[in-house]
């Protein structure tokens, strides 16, 4: 048996094999433009939806039920205070009623002689001195039944009420501005989930991209060693390592592919469209990011966070409370204009109806300390506002830095990310350079490989933290505002 050996390549050898790796590696290009044409025309044609961020956020605060549901509990609220305006008017009413006995007994009075006096003094005194010669004649009713009715219309105005109305009215003002502040909540908490599945979505397909480049290189690495195996220059074991590396590498963009459906649906479900749309995003790819200007970052969130506002509103409610308690212990005087009528069976059956005015004075005298201990009830729920309050604007204060912290860390990542691009670019380079004259082994390229694949991916990722953080920070000074014309 003839033992085989291993020739190496001539010098024009391997020029003709460069070639022909060459030209393999054109018509491999050309067919990947032709695919990506293809690609874009097939979406075209089925209309693929393609989305910026500001679409994307437009789109979400369009098509939200949670803000649909913030906004009408605003105009519940503004309603609630045209209700409580009504308070000052006067009030129109008309009250009727029916009242029938039946089964009365007979009435009866007897006939007399009437009394005399002796002036009329002494008559008003009821000091009579006889009795005269004048007969009044008894009367006798004989009714089985007797039905009344009362009929009438009624205005009333409240004149004082220690305050009541006025202070029920700005609370109702105070329930308008906390319906406006919790809308602008949820319109900041919209934008900040949209912003995380857009560039979710933006990082993933970014991670595809990287992978299928890092995939082709694998490829044509492959190749590569396949032809150099056949002539004898490497072992099987050489080729089989860049073929374990490239199908792991298929696997993770399998994966990828899956997270890429997962994201969109997830954006799909904000933006209020069928899960399955195939929805395209866009946006600028430029890595030069510029840092924040963190300049009064606690003072703006200290006067301007929604929550602070809202507390600071339910501490005013609160203390209108106190000031309703009080008013339900002070004098009331109201008036009223009445034009009334009766009409009684049998006795006096002619309609005529006739004016009358009254006003009513309550004082409140005595309850057992009820007041007192109503006004230390208040007096308590005010200090619970205040308490909260404090602790809010502690809490805000150590989020904003925070998230002050963590866009710092988010942009230094940025800078080392390009670093390391550009470090893992050139040491592939040279890597590659130096396997194809045999000084480097296969392992030591297809590790420089996927250190060039996860360096390119930790920039995409820290890229899109920064832009997620940049909103975060908009949120958490207070500095993310509804548009005036989506108010309602």
């Amino acid at each position: 048996m003839m033992k085989s050996k291993i020739c190496p390549l001539k010098k024009g050898d391997k020029y003709n094999f460069r070639k022909k790796k060459m030209k393999k590696s054109i018509k491999t290009t050309i067919s990947i433009v032709i695919l990506f044409v293809f690609a874009m025309a097939f979406n075209n044609a089925f209309g693929q939806k393609v989305m910026t961020l500001e679409e994307c956020r437009r789109q979400a605060v369009e098509f939200n039920k949670e803000l649909k549901a913030a906004a009408l509990q605003n105009r519940e609220a503004q309603v609630n205070q045209e209700v409580a305006r009504t308070a000052y008017l006067p009030k129109l009413g008309f009250t009727s009623s029916l009242m029938h006995r039946p089964n009365m007994d007979p009435i009866s009075m007897p006939g007399y002689f009437l009394p005399t006096a002796d002036s009329e003094e002494e008559a008003m005194a009821g000091n009579y001195s006889g009795t005269s010669n004048v007969w009044s004649p008894g009367i006798s009713l004989d009714i089985s039944s007797i039905t009344l009715i009362n009929s009438g219309f009624e205005v009333t105005q409240p004149v004082y009420a220690g305050g009541k109305i006025r202070y029920s009215n700005q609370q109702a003002d105070a329930g308008v501005e906390i319906a406006n502040l919790s809308l602008n909540m949820k319109y900041s908490e919209i934008i900040e989930a949209t912003d995380k599945a857009f560039w979710q979505v933006a990082t993933v397909e970014e991670n595809i991209l990287i992978a299928e480049e890092y995939i082709k290189m694998l490829i044509e690495l492959e190749e590569q060693m396949s032809a150099m195996y056949e002539v004898g220059l490497q072992p099987a074991s050489e080729k089989l390592k860049v073929t374990v590396q490239k199908n792991e590498a298929e696997l993770n963009l399998l994966k990828a592919r899956n997270g890429l459906k997962v994201a969109k649906m997830y954006l799909n479900q904000i933006l209020g469209q069928p899960l399955d749309t195939d929805i395209k995003i866009s946006h600028d790819e430029n890595t030069d990011v510029q840092l924040i200007n963190f300049d009064n970052g606690i003072t703006q969130a200290s006067s301007k966070r929604n929550e602070l506002k809202i507390l600071e509103k339910q501490k005013q409610l609160s203390e209108l409370d106190a000031k309703i308690t009080r008013a339900d212990y002070l004098p009331t005087v109201g008036v009223s204009a009445q034009y009334t009528s009766y009409w009684l069976k049998d006795l006096y059956e002619d309609v005529d109806f006739q004016p009358m005015l009254a006003a009513q004075v309550s004082i409140p005298l005595f309850q057992w300390g009820q007041g007192k201990k109503k006004m230390r009830a208040a007096q308590l729920k005010i200090q619970q506002a205040e308490t909260e309050l404090e602790n809010t604007n502690d809490l805000i204060s150590l989020e904003v830095m925070q998230v002050k912290i963590q866009v710092e860390e988010a942009y230094e990542s940025i800078r080392l990310a390009e670093k390391n691009v550009t470090e893992a670019g050139e040491s592939l380079d040279e890597t590659r350079a130096s396997f194809d004259v045999g000084l480097n082994t296969t392992t030591e390229l297809l590790s420089a490989q996927a250190k060039w694949a996860e360096a390119k991916a930790q920039l995409t990722q820290a890229i899109a933290n920064f832009e997620v953080l940049r909103t975060r920070w908009e949120n958490v000074t207070g500095n993310l505002y509804m548009p005036e014309e989506n108010e309602e």
